[in-house]
């Protein structure tokens, strides 16, 4: 059964819920993997997934090829995909025809039937011939990445009315009806991007998009099997050498279909998922990050898979200490923030292997579980179609006793079943044991030069051209891909996942680093930045993971409001809901406590009903706050600096530099104090570090 561990938001889990509901499409074969989608943005109600990146730019050739699982699905070249485009008669348009590819074209006749129900209800959007495209051999504009309409799986409508526009800016004529049967037909809609807006354009997102989808099969492969002795990635992570304390699996992280290597860090909310990303060439700067909420792993083991059926890998944690299994899903549609457990009547045993793939194509993911003794293995297979309440199949491998190998799914026949790889780690070298889909004999034998003791082990198709490779990771930190088929001539391996001339934004904050934070290594506020962090004065500007302090982000007022609160330890709100604007304001509790100090009388005076805490504040009102909160006095001598003659905060101003809180904006003259110009987050931490010391000596 299934149950809710927090409570979602009715939107999402209704979206999340006709997701798991429709009905079954092509089976993608891989440990962990159900079936491809092609969302662009996580706007339009699933997480976006990858594109194919290819070798050239702008305009496609037939030739170029399209490696990766939307080559699986489209075509694995251009020309391929030209071969499969038929014409589409679009609705409100007069009987004008635009080429797509065969397979949305489902998809597309539910477009055609929603229109034609809104019709008949007296609605009509006019769809100008000459402002509407479909297929289209290219990349999307100034990069190597393939846009849907290189694929024929992408329709623009009435582009003139309806313009891309990089500022995020939303503008169209197209009724919410009009949209919404395209929505409703498994489309995304580039008006719901995030951070951009393409109003005039329209995707489909894959087959769990749309419901009674048939199952098509794969394009056919165009290279030769191979014995997985073609070496062609090895490489360290940067998380180095893995730690006892965590757990490692290999997974798709980013939803391109390429395997990375995640990393599960506890922490005091939950567990962080880092994945280095194979697509980014495990660089430094390349870790995706991920939170699942109040999730502990423990003595559970870790799998990935696509339970939701979206297209990315939610966390599935299997339990196996009572006598029967039970699973906590952490689902990739919530990002990670919302869990379901689901209650099995599975026995569980000592010493049971566990896998995730879709063992009878339905489009879900099954549970394998591999059972052993010293003497024999079995594998049995759960439907994930009813949350692994009944048994697929029950095999005996014939392989004897198993405890000491480690097991994955893959496709080696390449007929679209999936087949089991038994991987025996002999010191040296590794054995690896095919079985055929059913598990019952050993088809092929492989034995690799692949040494070091193994943590992990998967097929996934590195080159894209959809062939199953072998990937392993050791306890040494060494990521090692064997190529499971010949290889293309004059065809970059990394052609299809990663664009050419990429490397690592320089600015980037480091994976590993120095200190509380990762972003203020050489910032000259450091030492007082770490400081706060050590104090718990700032626990970061970037919830949940909270390692980056943002130093060069300005203070807003409701930020400055909970700096002071923890600095000075005021917690007395006088049971006051002192101002009018801060109700939605994460800081609202430690405004009123501000408030009721006396140090802030608001904003807007003489009513000072309003505190405006979205508000940037300047060096000038700092000063203000500053003098108040620590009851400062002496002025000094006075008119301390050349720009604060006018400024009504001047004696503040000098009252502040007197204490040694400030020093000035221009060193190393320091004649200057630059009371208009917004308190950065850097200079804050050297302000409040200041103040904590003159509290001391008080």
């Amino acid at each position: 059964m299934l149950r809710l561990r927090r409570i979602m938001p009715l939107v999402l889990l209704a979206a999340l819920l006709q997701s798991l509901a429709s009905s079954s499409a092509i089976a993608a074969v891989g440990e962990g993997s159900a079936e491809p989608a092609f969302s662009e943005s996580w706007g339009c109600g699933q997480p976006s997934t990858g594109s194919t990146v290819v070798e050239n730019t702008g305009f496609l050739s037939s030739s170029e090829r399209l490696r990766g699982y939307r080559g699986d699905f489209f075509g694995r070249s251009v020309g391929e995909v030209r071969s499969s485009l038929v014409y589409w008669t679009v609705p409100m348009s007069g009987g004008y025809r635009i080429l797509m590819h065969e397979r949305l074209i489902p998809a597309l006749n539910q477009v055609t039937a929603n229109l034609a129900a809104e019709q008949a209800k007296g609605n009509f959007y006019a769809i100008k011939p000459s402002q509407t495209f479909g297929f289209n051999a290219r990349t999307i504009s100034g990069s190597y990445r393939v846009s849907l309409h290189g694929h024929g799986a992408a329709i623009d409508i009435n582009t003139l009315s309806n313009p891309y526009r990089g500022d995020n800016k939303l503008i169209t004529d197209m009724p919410d009806w009009f949209v919404q049967a395209w929505r409703d037909a498994g489309f995304c809609w580039g008006g719901d991007w995030y951070f951009v807006k393409d109003s005039q354009h329209f995707s489909w997102m894959g087959p769990p998009a749309s419901a009674e989808y048939s199952a098509p099969t794969a394009y056919p492969v165009d290279t030769a099997p191979a014995p997985f002795t073609n070496e062609v990635l090895s490489t360290a992570t940067p998380f180095g050498t893995p730690d006892a304390n965590r757990s490692y699996v290999i997974a798709d992280g980013d939803g391109d279909g390429l395997a990375d290597v995640f990393q599960l860090v506890p922490r005091a909310n939950g567990t962080r998922l880092e994945y280095s990303q194979t697509d980014r060439r495990h660089e430094w700067c390349a870790v995706g990050r991920d939170h699942a909420l109040d999730v502990e792993v423990g003595d559970r083991t870790v799998l990935f898979g696509d339970y939701s059926r979206v297209g990315r890998n939610d966390l599935l944690l299997v339990d196996s200490s009572g006598e029967t299994l039970e699973i906590e899903v952490s689902l990739k549609p919530t990002a990670f923030e919302e869990s379901i457990v689901v209650t099995t009547d599975i026995p569980a045993e000592v010493g049971d292997a566990y896998m995730l793939a879709d063992h009878n194509r339905d489009g879900y993911v099954d549970l394998y579980v591999v059972r052993r003794s010293a003497d024999w293995t079995t594998v049995v297979v759960y439907s994930g179609a009813d949350d692994f309440a009944t048994q697929l199949i029950e095999a005996d491998t014939g392989l004897g006793g198993t405890s000491d190998r480690l097991f994955t799914i893959g496709d080696i026949d390449v007929d679209g079943l999936p087949d089991l790889f038994v991987v025996t780690d002999l010191g040296q070298s590794t054995r690896v044991d095919v079985l055929p889909n059913g598990y019952q004999d050993v088809a092929a034998t492989y034995d690799l030069d692949v040494d070091g003791n193994l943590l992990d082990v998967t097929v996934n198709d590195y080159d894209g051209d959809g062939r199953g490779d072998l990937w392993f990771w050791d306890d040494t930190g060494t990521l090692t891909v064997r190529l499971g088929n010949t290889r293309l001539p004059g065809v970059a391996l990394t052609s299809w996942h990663n664009a050419p001339g990429w490397s690592c934004d320089a600015d980037d904050p480091p994976y590993e680093y120095a200190g509380v934070f990762r972003d203020d290594d050489g910032n000259i506020h450091e030492a007082d930045i770490n400081t706060l962090g050590i104090l718990e004065i700032s626990i970061g500007c970037n919830p949940p993971f909270n390692d980056d302090y943002c130093p060069a982000r300005a203070v807003s007022r409701g930020e400055m409001a909970a700096f002071l609160v923890r600095t000075l330890g005021l917690d007395d709100d006088g049971e006051v809901d002192w101002f009018s604007d801060d109700d939605e304001s994460v800081f609202e509790s430690d405004i009123n406590r501000l408030a009721a100090a006396g140090i802030t009388a608001g904003c807007n005076p003489p009513d000072n009903d309003r505190f405006c805490p979205e508000a940037t504040i300047s060096r000038q009102q700092m000063a203000a706050f500053l003098v108040r909160a620590l009851d400062l006095t002496d002025g000094g001598p006075g008119n301390l600096f050349v720009d604060d003659d006018d400024s009504i905060f001047e004696a503040d101003i000098d009252i502040l530099a007197t204490a040694g809180i400030t020093f000035g904006c221009n060193p190393p003259a320091n004649d200057r104090f630059c009371p208009r110009a917004p308190v950065r987050r850097d200079q804050m931490a050297s302000f409040l570090v200041r103040s904590a010391e003159v509290l001391l000596s008080q």
